[in-house]
């Protein structure tokens, strides 16, 4: 799965680079991009015994970045997938529950990208940090009632906000003076709390963008 994946992205790229030309330096200009994020199957264990296990999901995103020179590119970049979930776990009782849902991620990255070549088809390499927000859209029983012309009543969920970390592989062509597109293959880990292991998913990214 992972090397369709790859291979995918590499056919795609290389095509459209193809009719790439070098138009103008990258250095100096902003660019922003509109994102396709999947994100790849992972487990995570408790030191309690449960486990919780993510299926794969393709998710959304953008990000806003500025070329300091031809090379290097700092970005913000923000994501949101929402993969299907399994948990096991035993209850106040020890008994054995499953319960299965779907969750939200939500990732903040402040990513620095260094482009190989100055030309406008580079390989390029890029490390990133920032937070994620986890949430599970269980009910955590806590319930709350408002209003003044109608009453409404509503709950929170178990959720977590918690340090993340991605690295990845790309290959970029700018196709004009302002357009380019880029895919890139990795990894992101979140820490989802002492009592955890981190989230270990792969990650592909797809990007279109516009330099300004």
């Amino acid at each position: 799965m992972h090397l369709k994946t790859i291979v995918t992205l590499v056919i795609l790229l290389l095509s459209v680079s193809a009719h790439a030309r070098y138009v103008k330096d990258r250095a100096g200009s902003w660019e922003a991009t509109l994102l396709a994020k999947h994100q790849g199957e992972d487990t995570i264990a408790s030191k309690n015994g449960s486990t919780t296990e993510f299926a794969d999901n393709t998710g959304w995103g953008f990000s806003l970045g500025y070329n300091m020179n031809n090379h290097w590119n700092f970005a913000w970049e923000f994501s949101h997938n929402n993969p299907k979930y399994k948990a096991q776990y035993t209850d106040s009782n020890g008994d054995a529950k499953t319960l299965s849902h779907r969750s939200d991620f939500y990732t903040n990255n402040f990513n620095v990208t260094f482009h190989l070549l100055e030309g406008s088809i580079t390989p390029y390499a890029v490390l990133g940090g920032g937070f994620t927000y986890v949430d599970s859209n269980v009910s955590n029983g806590e319930y709350y009632c408002s209003g003044y012309y109608y009453w409404y009543c509503y709950s929170n969920s178990y959720n977590t906000t918690e340090w993340s970390y991605n690295g990845a592989l790309g290959l970029r062509a700018d196709i004009t003076s302002n357009v380019f597109i880029r895919g890139s293959y990795g990894y992101q880990k979140v820490d989802m709390g002492s009592g955890s292991n981190k989230s270990d998913a792969t990650i592909t990214r797809f990007e279109a963008g516009l330099r300004f």
